[in-house]
Parts: structure tokens; sequence; C-alpha cells
């Protein structure tokens, strides 16, 4: 299944993100851009964490939410412009957003004030693609879908995170060294980040 969630806070995220850079052969986005600015695209966990405070959040939401494109997938997705209301952003009036079908979700949970929140990543399936394309036209046609490179990319980092970072399992949720120092020491465990976004 190409669906994971995950444990992980502090230094477990450097060894995520740096295999995405190094091993992935996708490029990294940010979800959403922040109101009024363009969408970032990001080259290093370095960039990453010079914007956002990878896993430390104030809420029950995700540190970082980020979107891989696989290099061949290029096709299947787009840079879409969202309109906001000024009144409640801040006299910003838009925002970007990454979607397509052809983008593998990572979520970056980490730790909050009611404790760990697991991190999740997921792709959409060709067959899912297919079936829910009619509805979503605005992500384009499957046509050009690469399922073989996206599926064995979002298929080997989970791997990775399964077999070579994680020391432990809750349930069928792999924990990565310093997620599982924390919980040794009695942090809760309070969900996973909301999954949105396609």
């Amino acid at each position: 299944m190409p669906n994971l969630d995950f444990y992980a806070v502090g230094a477990d995220f450097d060894a995520v993100l740096n295999y995405v850079f190094k091993e992935c052969a996708c490029r990294v986005f940010e979800s959403y851009s922040l109101p009024g600015e363009e969408i970032v695209e990001f080259n290093s966990t370095a960039e990453i964490s010079a914007r956002y405070p990878i896993g430390i959040f104030r809420s029950s939401g995700a540190s970082v939410l980020l979107q891989l494109v696989p290099l061949s997938a290029t096709a299947l997705f787009s840079i879409r412009r969202l309109a906001l209301s000024p009144d409640v952003n801040q006299g910003h009036s838009f925002r970007y957003a990454v979607a397509g079908w052809g983008v593998i979700q990572l979520y970056l949970g980490g730790e909050g004030p009611h404790g760990l929140v697991a991190s999740h990543t997921n792709h959409n399936t060709e067959s899912r693609a297919r079936r829910w394309q009619d509805l979503y036209r605005e992500l384009g046609s499957v046509e050009n879908w690469t399922r073989p490179d996206i599926a064995r990319i979002s298929s080997g980092f989970n791997r990775f995170i399964r077999t070579k970072l994680a020391v432990s399992r809750i349930g069928s949720r792999p924990v990565l060294r310093n997620a599982s120092e924390a919980i040794s020491k009695g942090a809760q465990l309070v969900g996973t980040v909301p999954r949105t976004g396609n």
C-alpha cells in the first residue's frame, strides 16, 4: 500500500528528508504557499528548516506539508492560484497550492503541546486517479500516468523508513529513533497529521 504513517521527532526528520533529496529523484515543494507569496520549491533539508519549524507545531496539524513530484511525472501536477478573503488573511487575496495525480504527499508531524503526531506519506494509484478524474477535472488527465516511477519512488521511501530508520512499531506505524526515546520518556501519542490535498 502507498500509505504510511510513522512517528518521528527531531533529528529523525533530517534522515527522512535527506533521503528524499538524495534518493527520490523528485522535485520538492511546499503544499501551500504562505498567503500573498509564490510557492516555494526546496533543494535541501536546510532550505525547509529555514522556512518551517520542522517537527514542532502549536496545534494538532502538520509542522510541514510537502508535495514530492517525481521527475517523470511533471505532466501530472500543477501549481494553482487560490483566492483568499483579505479580511481574514491579513490583507492577502491569494496563495498557491501544488496539486495533481502524480504527487507524493509528505506531511511531517512531530512534537506538539499535546504529544506526538504521526507523519504521513501517500500517493494516488492509477486506478484511483482514473476513478476520480471526472470529478477533479482541474487536476487534468491521467493519460500521461507514470505509475511505475511514482509507485517505485513512494514504495522505496516507505521501505527505507520501515527497514532502515524504524527502531520499533506501534501497531503498523514505524517509530524512528528519536520518537522512540520521546515515547519512552512519557510522550503521548495524539494522532496523525490531517490528510488534505490531492
